[in-house]
């Protein structure tokens, strides 16, 4: 009896462990793959895309800084974003800003406290403007062409 309990307390504590390794490579590569996207967005030439500024946060790493982009950028407070804005206030995948041939657009992806644009809430898709104000949770940015 007790040896077969101590065989169940070793394969517990072997199942215990692998899961723990699991779940500490998962958070390494999601990481890592979010330096990455911000590494690439910082590197990209201002030439042919825009940028977003970030001109009022709380969080003083975000304050100041300038997001540069091509395509597509994403905002929310998931690790996978291109910006990660660490507030309660934010979505997880909160606000998508992508071109549309020579425009952008910004799109709210469905999140709990909405996006507002110049002050306006954004019910779903907008067209930016170079000057305009997006407003994330408490963070407040500016869209640049």
């Amino acid at each position: 009896m007790l040896k077969g309990a101590s065989v169940l307390l070793e394969y517990g504590m072997l199942l215990f462990l692998l899961v723990f390794v699991a779940r500490l490579t998962r958070c390494i590569f999601v990481d890592v793959k979010a330096q990455r996207k911000k590494l690439s967005a910082m590197e990209q030439s201002a030439e042919g895309g825009a940028a977003i500024a970030v001109v009022k946060a709380h969080d003083p790493e975000l304050m100041g800084r300038r997001f540069v982009f091509q395509r597509e950028i994403a905002i929310g407070r998931s690790p996978d974003n291109d910006i990660v804005i660490p507030e309660n206030y934010v979505s997880h995948h909160h606000l998508v800003i992508y071109q549309h041939q020579n425009l952008y657009i910004a799109e709210d992806m469905g999140s709990r406290n909405s996006t507002q644009i110049n002050g306006v809430p954004l019910v779903n898709k907008v067209y930016l403007r170079n000057g305009d104000q997006i407003q994330v949770g408490l963070v407040t940015m500016r869209f640049e062409i």
